[in-house]
């Protein structure tokens, strides 16, 4: 013989799980198309574009190799390249440009060979990009962290979007100034070479005075060291 039990609170508990699985199936399908429809706004990276490297104001030629440097100070240019004003973030962008016009040498030219020295301290500074994009990328952690104490997922879901935004524009930004800085190479007869070197310099104190950027290029054939020196007179604005 079976006994029927009858739980007076069961049809108002399965009442209330169909609605809020109805509700939440609305509210993930909000969710996804508010994600949808901003997904096209991220920042996107274009490629870095030189001319040749006597064309630019400074450049110098030495046993057929041209190197043509040129410092970035404009705020708007720099914003317009980088999708992030460098310069706030103590950064000064210098473009190199190597073209080997031998006929027949190689020229090897190391990342950490290319360095900015300042002529009244003798000090030099070197290549840096570290955490340039951590401020956009830590306000977008905290945002998203936000919506955790909203119930409703429809509230949350404009928060989780900006943030996942400022997350991804933080990415390409930190991705952007790894794809044009200038690396290491060997550039054989004809080749060219192009690139940024990074100078940091304390946020509130833009560097202000005469510096040199200087290029020490190595011939593998004769294991010999050209330096290539350019003076600038560098007054970043504040």
């Amino acid at each position: 013989m079976f006994i029927s039990c009858y739980h007076p609170f069961a049809g108002g508990k399965n009442a209330r799980l169909n609605n809020f699985a109805v509700k939440l199936v609305a509210d993930l399908f909000s969710l996804v198309l508010l994600f949808l429809l901003s997904g096209c706004t991220t920042m996107s990276v274009a490629p870095l574009k030189t001319g040749d490297a006597d064309s630019y104001t400074q450049h110098e030629q030495k046993n057929g190799l041209v190197i043509g440097i040129r410092p970035m100070t404009d705020k708007r240019e720099i914003k317009d390249m980088f999708k992030n004003n460098l310069l706030d973030n103590g950064l000064l962008p210098i473009l190199v440009v190597a073209e080997n016009q031998s006929a027949s040498a190689s020229f090897v030219i190391a990342k950490e060979k290319v360095f900015v020295l300042n002529e009244d301290t003798g000090t030099t500074s070197r290549s840096q990009t570290t955490e340039v994009a951590s401020g956009d990328a830590g306000t977008a952690i905290g945002l998203t962290g936000a919506v955790l104490d909203l119930a409703n997922p429809v509230l949350a879901a404009p928060m989780i979007i900006a943030g996942a935004k400022m997350a991804s524009n933080a990415t390409v930004i930190q991705y952007n100034l790894a794809d044009k800085e200038f690396y290491s190479r060997t550039l054989g007869p004809g080749e060219k070479a192009q690139g940024f070197v990074y100078f940091q310099f304390p946020k509130d104190s833009p560097p202000s005075g005469n510096y040199h950027i200087v290029a020490q290029v190595k011939d593998p054939s004769t294991g010999g060291t050209t330096t290539f020196d350019f003076p600038v007179n560098l007054t970043l604005p504040k």
